[in-house]
């Protein structure tokens, strides 16, 4: 039976009543509310014409239990079912029902398997259980404590598909384990695996210091890695053929993990591997997407899987992969997106536990910071909780050796920091890092993790848009042109992200919180970009060595470096900027590109090898860097970049015009990379003409 009106529980003493005209339009004179056999009756504070209803609020004086169905009994006597309401964004709700243990989820063994999920709200909760000949049982949850419902079944439940009912609301929903590590095809049914059945990781970790300025991030999306016909991968665009070794590009160059592997990278970044949305995992050639669409925490995707239905094939595939990595002497760093979810209507949270999940403005409607429809309560505890169990689980299970935050100035700084401290328990080699951009949300700029917000942020990154911005040009100006495609610009600025952006306040406390990139998955290529704003009358040749001093800043600049798969051999989107959606056409990486570009490449690798071989381009301390460099710049824009310590004195030049400039080095100075190869040449001075990077040094 429909109810005439509607009524909310928005607080431990507080229901909201809504009356709509088309039901009375007199004034109630009174209301109680029924259940648990109990009966209360309510005081009516205020009220207020809202359009075409009457809001009233209410108060009582009593307990009301959650999981227990209540009414509210106007003075005609006609009744609505008590919802729940804004008293799960209480701080008080948080306190009572925070759940501590981390067992949520199906839990397997031989002789039984368990089931737990958190709802404080629902009515009842029920276990939709399918068996290997897809008969289908439906079993009732009890109710715990502290919003959880479990379920013990005894017997022998791996490979069954499951997923839950719930009441909540007024309504019965269907939904898949918010918690779970394996699925089907499309996120229809969770699964119950035995982790007997795992892929067994026998891969060490690489070693690594755990200084951020020590690392060098490569990132690559699984599909764009292997789709193209450039390399014969014999699994193309899925995990299998990620590490596959011996793929050649038509001149019979390393192509694939092999070409990463020999170019001198320390983590390899994959773009979501977790299961999203956008995509068609049954049909993969129908859709495309980044995967910036989370659907399934602590699942990985299927797309990338040769079985998307099997619930043990896509798990094995990744934990392999990463495994493989590993025996490669290659770190993984994950990219992760806990500001939003795909679709809030289909996602768990809101049929479990509606309002609770997102943030919501004044009006009781949900933001949209992220630009995706909703916005991931992170300071929620139940929320923080459920973000920082799945990164543990990910570290833990997978040897997940890094994690990158999607839009991480979305996220609250206590989770971030609570995070980092969790990971340091576990393993102080583990980076975090993202995109600390400062974005308007609910919370307010002084609770969000950006990074103008560093000082209380200790030991994760963020990207360095600046130096994007001043090495490149404008993002969202295709036409500007940054310090390597001829501006000068912004000098000054130029030499504060060399230092790191750490040296006189620029941006952040220490080099190592500065993740220096000129490009990644987002926006424009460096070759589209620098094609755009240079125009056709410059050349190609001019272009690429254009980017190729681009790459050599981000390589040598303080900090960390950051590259984008195929930035080192020129990579184009054939001018898409924003190709989240995009076919392969536009995403897949070219691997016939390294053919015309590998003495290119060799530079870059020799660069990386420099910067590895000296300390003094990998400093921590913002004092060091006061110390040790000094920057000048001569009239044609032309940078001398000096770094000196007790060991080593370098120059390094780098040199964004044409103009023939003669350098004196006051004394002798090796020169050990001349813009183009490794070298040893004993020199007091330097003739320069050409859009390059010179490296020299002494004792």
């Amino acid at each position: 039976m429909n109810s005439r009106f509607f009524s909310y529980l928005d607080d431990f003493s507080q229901i909201t009543v809504i009356v709509p005209f088309k039901y009375r339009e007199d004034f109630a004179k009174s209301f109680k509310v029924i259940g648990n056999d109990e009966e209360i009756e309510l005081e009516i504070i205020s009220s207020e014409m809202l359009g075409n209803e009457r809001k009233y609020i209410t108060r009582f004086d009593g307990y009301i239990l959650l999981n227990h169905m209540y009414h509210i009994f106007d003075d005609n006597n006609q009744s609505s079912e008590l919802f729940t309401g804004k008293i799960v964004r209480t701080e008080l709700f948080d306190d009572i029902y925070y759940y501590e243990s981390s067992d949520l989820g199906s839990s397997y063994r031989r002789d039984r398997t368990k089931f737990k999920i958190w709802t404080p709200v629902a009515k009842y909760m029920k276990l939709e259980l399918v068996d290997k000949q897809g008969n289908t049982e439906i079993v009732e949850m009890e109710y715990d404590n502290q919003g959880v419902w479990y379920l013990r079944l005894k017997g022998d439940y791996e490979g069954y598909k499951y997923r839950y009912i719930s009441y909540v609301n007024g309504k019965e929903h269907t939904l898949t384990d918010p918690y779970a590590f394996s699925s089907n095809a499309n996120a229809e049914y969770s699964y119950v695996i035995d982790p007997a059945k795992l892929f067994k990781m026998r891969q060490q970790r690489p070693k690594f210091s755990g200084i951020p300025t020590d690392a060098v991030i490569y990132e690559s999306h699984i599909r764009d890695f292997t789709i193209s016909d450039s390399i014969k991968a014999s699994y193309p665009g899925l995990y299998k053929s990620y590490t596959e070794e011996g793929l050649l590009t038509e001149k019979g160059n390393k192509a694939g993990i092999d070409h990463v592997v020999d170019l001198g990278i320390t983590h390899v970044q994959l773009m979501p591997i977790y299961d999203f949305g956008g995509v068609d995992e049954l049909n993969p050639n129908k859709l495309y997407n980044w995967g910036y669409n989370p659907e399934q925490f602590n699942v990985p995707e299927g797309w990338f899987s040769t079985d998307p239905d099997d619930p043990y094939a896509r798990i094995n595939e990744l934990r392999e992969l990463i495994d493989n990595l590993h025996k490669n002497s290659l770190r993984v760093v994950m990219d992760v997106v806990f500001n939003h979810v795909y679709n809030h209507k289909i996602f768990a949270f809101e049929k479990i536990i509606p309002g609770y999940g997102y943030r919501f403005d004044s009006r009781g409607l949900l933001t949209d910071s992220s630009g995706c429809g909703n916005d991931l309560a992170t300071e929620r505890k139940m929320i923080r909780k459920f973000i920082i169990d799945s990164v543990m689980y990910w570290a833990k299970e997978y040897k997940v050796d890094g994690f990158r935050f999607d839009l991480m100035g979305l996220i609250d700084i206590k989770t971030m920091n609570t995070l980092r401290q969790k990971l340091d328990r576990f393993r102080k080699d583990i980076m975090v890092y993202g995109e600390g951009w400062r974005m308007p949300n609910q919370i307010g700029y002084e609770k969000s993790a950006h990074m103008y917000n560093k000082h209380l942020l200790f030991n994760i990154g963020h990207f360095n848009d600046k130096t994007r911005e001043l090495i490149k040009g404008a993002t969202f100006d295709a036409k500007n042109k940054g310090y390597t495609l001829g501006s000068n610009a912004k000098l000054e600025s130029i030499k504060n992200i060399i230092m790191g952006s750490s040296s006189n306040k620029f941006l952040f406390r220490y080099p190592t919180q500065s993740i220096n990139y000129v490009e990644c998955h987002d926006n424009n290529t460096f070759f589209d970009k620098a094609s755009i704003a240079l125009g056709s009358d410059v050349s190609q040749q001019e272009i690429k060595d254009r980017q190729r001093l681009a790459t050599a800043m981000v390589i040598l600049a303080q900090g960390v470096p950051f590259i984008h798969c195929g930035q080192e051999f020129y990579r184009t989107k054939k001018g898409v900027e924003n190709s989240y959606k995009a076919n392969d056409e536009i995403n897949q990486v070219d691997w016939n590109l390294i053919d015309d570009n590998i003495k290119d490449i060799e530079i870059i690798k020799e660069l990386l090898r420099i910067r590895k071989k000296y300390d003094l381009f990998r400093l921590i301390a913002s004092s060091k860097v006061r110390d040790y460099i000094n920057i000048r710049c001569n009239e044609t824009g032309t940078l001398l970049y000096e770094l000196k310590d007790n060991e080593n004195e370098i120059i390094v030049i780098f040199k964004n015009n044409t103009e023939k400039e003669t350098f004196d080095l006051n004394g002798k100075y090796t020169l050990i990379f001349d813009g183009r190869k490794k070298t040893r040449r004993l020199l007091s001075k330097i003739n320069v003409e050409e859009i390059t990077t010179y490296i020299l040094k002494r004792k």
